[in-house]
């Protein structure tokens, strides 16, 4: 009976490390919106990436370096000044999470899905509306 307890108690601890690390991971990339980070981010992109943005021809399937450049330039032209996190959320090994864009003159929707991998948190998707 103690050699089960053992086992559980081991298993909740690989559980509860392995979801601090994913928590660690996106609060760096949420950080990284905040500031603007282009050079940052780009190691957060997925080998290939959805986005869609408003205002902008529909995106599918683009390089990180494609991704970054994009999701760039809608901070340049909007004039984005940060983010605030809504909500995230966790479901194996798939995050979602969304929030706010902030601008002077509007606020924006983002919603990110990221996968957890072994190299850490990748964006699979981006959209803003």
């Amino acid at each position: 009976m103690k050699f089960i307890s053992k086992i559980l108690l081991i298993i909740s601890f690989l559980f509860c490390a392995s979801y601090v690390r994913a928590q660690n991971q996106t609060e760096n990339l949420v950080q990284t919106l905040q500031t603007a980070n282009f050079s940052n981010l780009l190691t957060f992109w997925e080998d290939q990436a959805e986005v869609n943005i408003l205002d902008q021809v529909n995106q599918k399937q683009l390089s990180p370096s494609q991704s970054n450049q994009q999701l760039q330039l809608f901070f340049s032209n909007k004039n984005i000044v940060g983010f605030e996190k809504s909500a995230e959320r966790k479901l194996g090994s798939t995050i979602y999470i969304t929030g706010k864009l902030l601008s002077a003159q509007a606020k924006y929707n983002i919603s990110m899905l990221l996968q957890e991998t072994k190299k850490g948190v990748s964006i699979v998707s981006i959209r803003i509306n």
